[in-house]
């Protein structure tokens, strides 16, 4: 004896389980981290994201023609898209003045690609 595969009864099912889902989320059953969201980063000392943020101030000096100096990361946060994009809190000195700068680059090193994505000054928040 065969089983046959009902298409209207496993589009109900498909339905069913979709609503059911959409629920629990909505009423907070879900608790991990969404796919694509930020996250931080415990290593900002890591010489790969020491890296990313001295690429993102010799970006934005070729752009804006300043002469910042890259000092340190202060905090960052990543997010894995189609590559990975990292969003840095940078001390750079402009002249023997420090200053903190908010700069995310998008990475993807299987194509040697690299982009600096926004650099502005920000405060940082403890």
């Amino acid at each position: 004896m065969a089983i046959k595969f009902n298409p209207i009864l496993g589009t109900f099912l498909v339905v069913v389980a979709t609503v059911l889902l959409y629920v629990s989320d909505a009423q907070g059953g879900r608790k991990e981290a969404i796919a694509g969201g930020w996250k931080p980063i415990t290593n900002i000392t890591d010489p790969e994201v020491v890296d990313i943020g001295k690429f993102a101030v010799d970006e934005h000096n070729k752009e804006a023609k300043t002469k910042l100096k890259f000092q340190k990361i202060m905090k960052g946060e990543s997010q894995v898209v189609a590559g990975i994009n990292y969003r840095l809190v940078i001390t750079a000195k402009d002249g023997d003045s420090p200053h903190n700068y908010l700069a995310e680059v998008w990475d993807k090193p299987w194509e040697k690609f690299r982009n600096l994505t926004s650099f502005g000054e920000c405060k940082l928040e403890n």
